[in-house]
């Protein structure tokens, strides 16, 4: 199984799902140093078993549409940007064979499975995607499309801020109904946990939540950061697809 695996919890056999870390190197064709992004895509796609030029990337807004894609849509964005889909930060399928990704370098990405269809989910949850409710967005759509029952679905993070290190304005009480710590008079958001909580209120059951609590901003050295980098920080990759 892949070290990076955000459903390694569930030991599944029939879905592949990784992230990538700082040593895997820049995985954006828009962001960072992009020279070696496509040979980067490739090197850590193929350990998995993926074709990296079949992969399907978004123009990712940090908003919360969440488009379906099959076979059709292989290849977009796998080998240049604009080919990307525009105005999405999400992906869902039921199609074996059709691998779906987001980008990200503090954001959270949310991998959602439901082993009954079989079907597949890929969310960006930034704070903004996380102030729309992606996860009940993409839980929703699943069961609109697939009749997926959220109580069977299983679902993982990738590395992300932490609340150690995301600090947000004072006025995000009014964003956030929970998931906000004050310390010392400062406001810091738990990205991950607020995202996990709304997956609960969607159906999923708690245990069924894998987090690995990875702080993108305190373990720089082993992944992107965009708050710690500014510009000139890379991005990591989070991708799943049904075998």
């Amino acid at each position: 199984m892949h070290p990076y695996s955000p459903l390694e919890k569930f030991a599944l056999t029939t879905v592949v799902s990784a992230f990538s870390k700082r040593e895997d190197g820049n995985m954006s064709l828009s962001y960072g140093d992009i020279k070696n992004s496509l040979n980067n895509r490739k090197k850590f796609l193929d350990a998995i078993g993926i074709d990296h030029r079949a992969l399907i990337y978004a123009k990712q807004v940090h908003g919360n549409n969440i488009e379906y894609v099959a076979e059709q849509d292989k290849g977009r964005g796998a080998l240049d940007y604009k080919s990307s889909l525009a105005d999405a930060d999400g992906f869902f399928t039921d199609k074996k064979g059709v691998p779906v990704a987001i980008l990200t370098a503090d954001c959270l990405s949310v991998f959602i499975y439901d082993p009954k269809k079989p079907a597949i989910a890929i969310l960006h949850a930034g704070w903004k995607s996380t102030e729309q409710n992606i996860c009940a967005a993409g839980v929703r759509l699943m069961q609109q499309k697939f009749g997926s029952q959220p109580h069977r679905m299983l679902a993982g993070f990738g590395p992300s801020i932490r609340s150690c290190c995301f600090e947000v304005e004072k006025d995000f009480k009014t964003n956030f109904p929970f998931g906000l710590i004050n310390r010392g008079g400062r406001i810091f958001m738990d990205i991950a946990l607020v995202n996990q909580q709304q997956l609960v209120n969607a159906g999923l059951r708690e245990e069924h939540i894998f987090d690995p609590k990875i702080c993108t901003s305190t373990d720089n050295d082993n992944y992107f950061s965009f708050r710690k980098e500014g510009e000139s920080a890379g991005r990591m990759i989070s991708v799943i697809m049904l075998k």
